[in-house]
């Protein structure tokens, strides 16, 4: 079975440790999470055959913070949006989103709307997963399935990644091993990377070790 690399996801967690281990605001430590989001992404899709890229920014638990965090994790959405918005004819990948985006403001979710509607001659995408909840996704990709009309429908068709296909790699940094709800379906075969570096300090190089480990492991899918 070939080690073909088409989707790697990431559990980008860390951010707020890494703020105040570097004695930086949180907007500064999630802002650096962002910009190393991008880089990784960028050379991956520049120098890989990478097609899909997932990245867990907010998860549904992630909520119950301090509202002044999750006001910092909403003004660094703006500046991302804003600032994918001015660099559109240089980025050669679309960016789509995927969670529940009812605790974002109209203004918000209208300039996620106009990202995503964004046309690339282009097959990769960055897919960023906000207020996502991997339970809620088979919760609500089952009650779809069983009220269908579509005769011999597939279950997975009603989750709401059915667009893309399922992670062959998962990253974690931060030093934790699971995957705190993230893409519960959709990790049957994924192989899982844990790491204690903090996101922001995760390198390319690192990556890149991870994918020779990657390619040296013999994936059998239960044969």
């Amino acid at each position: 079975m070939s080690n073909k690399i088409d989707h790697i996801a990431f559990i980008m967690d860390g951010n707020n440790r890494w703020s105040k281990k570097n004695d930086f605001n949180k907007f500064k430590g999630y802002k650096a999470g962002v910009k190393n989001l991008l880089k990784i992404s960028d050379y991956l899709f520049n120098h890989n055959k990478v097609n899909y890229i997932s990245a867990f920014a907010l998860s549904k638990n992630n909520l119950k913070r301090p509202k002044s965090l999750i006001n910092v994790l909403k003004n660094i959405l703006i500046e991302f949006l804003d600032n994918e918005s001015k660099l559109n004819s240089c980025k050669k990948y679309n960016i789509r989103f995927i969670g529940d985006r009812n605790f974002l403001s109209k203004e918000i979710n209208r300039k996620i709307d106009y990202i995503e509607n964004l046309k690339k001659n282009s097959k990769k995408y960055l897919i960023i997963y906000l207020n996502y909840s991997g339970r809620q996704d088979i919760i609500q990709a089952a009650k779809k399935f069983k009220f269908s009309k579509i005769k011999n429908s597939s279950f997975i068709k009603f989750l709401s990644t059915s667009n893309f296909p399922d992670p062959q790699i998962l990253i974690r940094t931060g030093g934790f091993n699971r995957i705190s709800d993230f893409l519960i379906f959709q990790l049957t075969f994924t192989e899982f990377f844990f790491t204690k570096k903090l996101w922001p300090d995760l390198k390319i190089i690192d990556v890149l070790r991870i994918l020779k480990k990657y390619y040296s492991i013999e994936r059998k899918f239960g044969r």
